[in-house]
């Protein structure tokens, strides 16, 4: 029995939407498309540069920061003016249901949410980022998108590098943060943090690594080349590994056939099922090297407490954004009364969501953001060279949050990557009109 790929065609239309690129609307207008260039391009800069406009605030007490919400508010209003929403309306229901339920789900738990003021604020700079992403895929086709997500990449990656010769107080760490007193040294370039910069190179290597055959070779290959080296210079343990194991995945799935796809769920559930049961077992046994704070940053003690509140409160959770950072009203202090009350984060990005929204709503996550779009190119449906460089991609976004948080929040570097992928593979993967250039790429099958 095999799982066919025009099955997967068909059940992708409604999880996809209409993924229809505006590069293949006739009605579709330079002015537009440039419009919707330029909004893809500020969003992705704003990434890199938007938690300097909250540096400012306490994210102990909750706050937020004006100019982040209003940019952002200024990036949605140029994709939506890109799509001329009012003359085709429909074009705003660009987010997948998948990813529209599990927002659902967010916005749902607001009216238990510990600190309603706060939550809201969060959940829709989520949501606006979110919005924001599919209707500009959407808008711009699948080409364009990684074009321009390309070429902001690589102005990242020059302006750390001007960062670090030019201004080295700034660009190289100086000081040791709480919980990390081997910081000092690291590079992060124009990034807040050094694993922020990490992130940033590791989607640059494999965005040129794969589906790059338009680059001239030595330009692809000194991008590469120089991006490696300033994420060996961020000692980003995280990124450094997952870059590795991405870049193998990719290369993979340029390998994989589809007839593979059934006895791969089978063989990955009953893996998954002996490694949940070995690890509910050990789970002391499992936990105890990383309980020292020096130990992947105290991992193990944010984890214990982020355990101890979901135990208690399995089902709903404190509510989206309701858990760290919210003033003594937060959960962490009634759980903890050391250093993990200054961490802000559970480094855990399924952790964190589920003391916040419970465990149905990591289900839905976890099966809209992670395992659908896995399945849906593990069934063939995109090009090899495209879905290599998507599989990359999904693989070191879930990968990360197993270190770091920020799945589902709001505008950090791996989420925004997460959802452009996800944009990607449904416009790749989803029956649609298809450019003469790309008639004779070879699908799987």
């Amino acid at each position: 029995m095999t799982i066919s790929r025009t099955a997967f065609q068909g059940m992708s239309v409604p999880y996809a939407g209409s993924f229809r690129s505006a590069s293949f609307d006739a009605e579709a207008s330079q002015p537009r498309l440039a419009l919707a260039v330029t909004a893809m391009f500020a969003l992705l800069l704003l990434v890199a540069l938007g938690p300097y406009a909250s540096a400012d605030t306490v994210p102990s007490a909750g706050g937020g920061s004006l100019l982040r919400q209003l940019s952002y508010g200024m990036v949605f209003i140029a994709a939506v003016t890109a799509i001329r929403v009012t003359h085709y309306p429909r074009r705003l229901l660009a987010i997948p249901v998948g990813v529209a339920l599990t927002l659902g789900w967010c916005w749902f738990s607001l009216t238990w949410a510990l600190d309603p003021s706060a939550a809201v604020r969060r959940i829709t700079l989520t949501t606006l980022v979110i919005w924001t992403i599919f209707i500009a895929v959407q808008q711009l086709g699948y080409q364009k998108t990684v074009s321009v997500m390309r070429r902001a990449l690589l102005l990242v990656l020059i302006a750390n590098y001007c960062a670090v010769i030019t201004w080295p107080s700034f660009g190289i760490h100086q000081v040791a943060q709480f919980g990390d007193p081997g910081l000092v040294g690291n590079w992060r370039g124009i990034l807040m943090q050094k694993n922020f910069a990490g992130a940033i190179c590791a989607f640059t290597i494999i965005a040129y690594a794969f589906d790059a055959r338009g680059i001239r070779p030595i330009l692809r290959w000194a991008v590469i080349a120089a991006t490696a080296y300033f994420l060996y210079m961020t000692s980003s343990k995280t990124s450094i590994r997952l870059t590795a194991l991405a870049l193998g995945a990719g290369y993979l799935y340029s390998l994989y056939n589809p007839r593979y796809l059934l006895p791969l769920i089978c063989g990955t559930t009953m893996l998954s099922i002996v490694l949940l049961a070995l690890g509910v077992s050990y789970w002391e046994e499992l936990l105890a090297p990383f309980e020292r704070q020096e130990a992947l940053t105290g991992r193990g003690g944010i984890w214990s407490v982020l355990l101890s509140y979901a135990k208690d409160h399995w089902l709903l959770g404190a509510g989206y954004g309701s858990f760290w950072n919210i003033g003594p009203v937060g959960p962490v202090y009634r759980y903890a009364n050391d250093w993990v009350v200054e961490v802000g984060n559970g480094h855990n990005g399924y952790l964190d969501l589920l003391v916040q929204i419970g465990v149905p709503g990591l289900m839905l996550a976890i099966a809209t953001l992670i395992v659908w779009p896995i399945l849906k190119l593990a069934a063939g449906t995109a090009t090899r060279t495209r879905g290599s460089m998507l599989m990359a991609f999904m693989l070191f976004c879930a990968g990360h949050n197993m270190t770091e948080s920020s799945l589902l929040d709001r505008d950090s570097i791996v989420q925004v990557f997460l959802v452009l992928t996800i944009a990607l593979i449904g416009m790749e993967t989803s029956p649609q009109p298809e450019s003469p250039s790309l008639s004779h790429e070879v699908r799987h099958g």
